[in-house]
């Protein structure tokens, strides 16, 4: 039976009709492209808040996911944990200082049980979707496989900002994991649930805001593996920075015919605790922090939410000299983390506006703020891993510089580029620096030319 398409009326109920479609179309769009779709959706946060989903389709149709980015160009801890050790090493793409914080992380598997659709308390609600997706009622003897999943924590990487795990499904049925490339049951995994218990205390803690999916290139005849990314640096996340953590991940396992990103599609549930060792993630030297001033004019490209009903997309010249940023710099054994916010703006600017500036931009391809950065005066600039995980109104970047080449890195200092870029062009027509539209009106497919205006070069002051 063919698989019916993502319904994302039942999931965004409040949102203006005229934007459905763009969003759906977005998702076919990632739908065609095997399962490389799985990353660029699940990694962004679960919560579908509308402006997350407005960025989805404002970059989607243009920009391709960096899964598989490896070491210096674009690299993040996500990326690197994207496959497996020994992919990694077959590959000859292991960073030691990144191999030495997942090793210092030492999981240890723990307990795990496996909750079939009939015992869940929307059972009912579930399988009657699955009809009205066209599907056939769950019938248990077609998913009496998934009882015997043995799950594995493979590998764990704390970076002080994120949570990446590794976790190995081990089943003789792995290849449904393939899909859309077999016949048959099509399957997917999802973390849906997690939390942590912090050593010597019995209080279990919600840590949300991730995302995961299997990774297709570690499916084998004998398992697959698992990747969830989780936010740590979080309001109202207080997650330890030493010791060990227990941590429990509900994963929900999919009926990817019926509903592979949300949990309608769910035949069961599998919940598996481990535990780990968090100290990986701390800081290595105290927090460097600077005031850095704008000054100059320069064309914004807007993506402006103020009027949930007719989002709106434009261009607006604006002056920077009013502009402060705030710097923030973190050596970690996982690289440095820099994080800029706006500390200061115009009065009149709007909220669309701040985060119109400091839009993450990771190759200069779309529109708003592109990062690079190079060791030393010369040489050519580098482009960096953007990690803002749709928190609008920041833009994170991570520098490969590692504890191993910290030093002479310092040394020679090291120097940041920031690009604003804004929309020249919107599927191939020129556009003028007052250009508007309203999302949902017109054209979906939302291509940018851009143009590069250069904000600053910073030396960096590295803790």
């Amino acid at each position: 039976m063919e698989k019916k398409k993502y319904n994302v009326r039942d999931a965004l109920p409040d949102t203006p009709n005229a934007f459905y479609d763009a969003v759906e179309r977005s998702l076919a769009a990632c739908r065609s492209e095997k399962k490389e779709r799985t990353w660029g959706l699940v990694r962004l946060p679960r919560k579908l808040l509308i402006p997350l989903v407005a960025a989805l389709v404002l970059l989607v149709a243009g920009t391709a996911v960096a899964a598989g980015v490896w070491l210096r160009d674009n690299y993040s801890p996500a990326n690197y944990m994207d496959t497996t050790r020994e992919q990694r090493e077959e590959q000859g793409k292991t960073i030691p200082d990144v191999e030495k914080a997942i090793e210092s992380a030492a999981p240890q598997s723990g307990d795990y049980r496996i909750v079939m659709l009939p015992e869940f308390e929307n059972a009912q609600t579930l399988d009657d979707f699955r009809m009205r997706q066209g599907q056939p009622r769950y019938n248990e003897a077609d998913w009496a496989w998934i009882k015997d999943i043995k799950p594995e924590v493979e590998e764990v990487l704390v970076d002080g900002r994120t949570l990446n795990i590794n976790i190995r499904l081990n089943t003789d049925h792995a290849q449904v994991f393939n899909w859309p490339d077999v016949e048959g049951q099509w399957v997917d995994a999802l973390p849906d649930n997690v939390s942590f218990r912090k050593e010597g205390d019995s209080m279990a803690y919600p840590l949300g805001g991730g995302g995961g999916g299997i990774n297709p290139s570690s499916v084998t005849d004998t398992g697959a593996t698992l990747f969830t990314e989780l936010i740590l640096d979080q309001e109202n996340v207080d997650f330890p920075s030493s010791g060990r953590v227990e941590l429990t991940v509900e994963i929900g396992l999919r009926d990817a015919r019926v509903e592979d990103l949300s949990p309608m599609g769910n035949v069961a549930k599998l919940f598996y605790t481990f535990t780990f060792d968090v100290s990986a993630g701390a800081d290595l030297a105290p927090a460097q922090v600077t005031e850095r001033k704008l000054s100059g004019s320069y064309v914004l490209t807007v993506d402006d939410w103020s009027d949930p009903e007719k989002p709106r997309l434009y261009n607006q010249r604006v002056s920077l000299d009013e502009v402060t940023l705030n710097e923030e710099i973190r050596y970690r054994q996982t690289g440095v983390y820099v994080t800029y916010t706006v500390k200061n703006a115009p009065a009149d600017w709007t909220q669309a506006l701040t985060y119109a500036l400091l839009y993450s931009n990771r190759e200069g391809k779309g529109h708003g703020i592109y990062i690079q950065y190079r060791i030393g005066q010369e040489g050519d600039w580098l482009d960096v891993g953007h990690e803002n995980h749709g928190n609008f109104g920041e833009s994170v970047v991570i520098l490969p510089i590692f504890p191993s080449e910290y030093e002479q890195a310092k040394e020679k200092g090291v120097y940041l580029r920031l690009t604003e870029c804004y929309g020249t062009a919107f599927n191939g027509e020129p556009i003028a620096e007052d250009w508007k539209m309203v999302l949902g009106e017109g054209s979906m497919s939302l291509n940018f030319t851009v143009e590069p205006q250069e904000l600053a070069v910073i030396e960096l002051p590295l803790p």
